[in-house]
């Protein structure tokens, strides 16, 4: 009887396993398209019923008209060492459960010589200092840096606040606290009462041409809350200059929103939708509650007008979308706009650092 040699039974079974796992990863995507779809189709208003979707009413808008390099300097809250959230428990790395070899070398070695080689990329074609970790008064590990380019800016933010650069990498503006920058909105609620404590994002709104900036603000945590998102948007497509309309959303009175994440879209009409995503973690307990998506209204925001935010949450136990975690919204950043009606996407997106958190090698 003739028989495969070991080395032909073995790449046979890989093409087997491969295609295997392809199937059933399409099959899980299929029924999970199923299970969303149907979710988002059969949704109706219900107001602020139990479970239902919710209307919030966003503190704001405050007008802040001074020139960023005149803003008066408010320090940054104080550094805290806070912990590792996450839905499951996971290693750090070098801990338990990691493997610094293959255990299937030869499946590996296999795959290597499918897979077709990345190009390498040219080299940047500017490179230049942005705000490093004493400069930003915070000394955050990870600083949790982020930032968007516009037409003449390039607007970075770390965790304690931000800076603006010409497209030439020349400083704006000096380093921006959140603490001097949402101070207008008054010491009723985090934001404007100096207890802006990072996990930030900046981007450019290349539909009206404008730029928003925001971060979360909280009393302290591990602690009761109330917990709020910081957002500001700029009136002109200078952010330098200003003015900017500033709000303040009640993300939730007792659940920490970690992994914050904004996003823009066209719809609904006229104005648009600002997105916000985040994982909430119970203030006391830091036990996972669920994921919270909100709706902003983009339109009245941009036009210094009062705004409401309609806000909906997975928990965990939800049958058909109870797995979710660190939901990243779908952005509306270049080209055509995306067609008026079809349900709006998300994806998943990986944790990252909350300010303060220690360094992760």
């Amino acid at each position: 009887m003739k028989t495969k040699s070991t080395s032909q039974s073995a790449f046979f079974n890989l093409r087997v396993l491969i295609a295997s796992v392809f199937c059933v990863t399409g099959v899980c995507i299929g029924l999970g398209g199923v299970r969303l779809y149907s979710a988002q189709g059969n949704a109706q208003p219900t107001g602020n019923s139990p479970g239902g979707p919710k209307v919030v009413r966003m503190v704001g808008p405050a007008v802040m008209n001074t020139d960023l390099r005149n803003l008066p300097y408010v320090p940054p809250s104080a550094e805290i060492e806070g912990p590792r959230l996450t839905r499951y428990p996971f290693p750090l790395s070098g801990g338990p459960g990691k493997s610094g070899t293959s255990a299937l070398p030869q499946s590996q070695s296999v795959l290597e010589k499918i897979l077709t080689p990345i190009p390498n990329m040219p080299p940047p074609l500017l490179t230049f200092d942005g705000t490093d970790r004493p400069t930003s008064g915070c000394n955050c590990r990870p600083p949790d840096t982020n930032g968007d380019v516009g037409p003449n800016h390039y607007l970075q933010t770390v965790n304690s606040g931000f800076r603006v650069f010409d497209k030439s990498g020349t400083p704006l503006t000096p380093f921006i606290t959140y603490n001097s920058f949402f101070t207008p909105l008054g010491t009723g609620n985090p934001c404007g009462n100096n207890q802006n404590d990072g996990d930030p994002f900046a981007f450019y709104d290349q539909v009206a041409d404008r730029w928003v900036v925001s971060d979360f603000a909280f009393p302290g945590f591990p602690g009761p809350g109330p917990f709020y998102q910081c957002i500001g948007v700029s009136q002109t497509p200078d952010p330098v200059a200003g003015p900017w309309f500033l709000y303040a959303v009640l993300v939730d009175p007792v659940n920490l929103n970690d992994y914050p994440k904004m996003a823009l879209w066209n719809n609904p009409q006229p104005g648009g939708a600002y997105f916000l995503t985040q994982n909430l973690f119970n203030g006391t307990s830091e036990a996972f509650e669920g994921v919270s998506v909100f709706a902003l209204d983009r339109g009245s925001m941009l036009a210094g007008g009062p705004a409401h935010a309609i806000s909906f949450m997975i928990p965990p136990g939800d049958p058909g979308l109870g797995n979710s975690y660190s939901l990243v919204a779908a952005n509306f950043r270049t080209g055509a706009p995306p067609p008026a009606g079809p349900p709006r996407p998300s994806r998943g997106g990986r944790r990252s650092g909350r300010r303060g958190t220690p360094a992760h090698p």
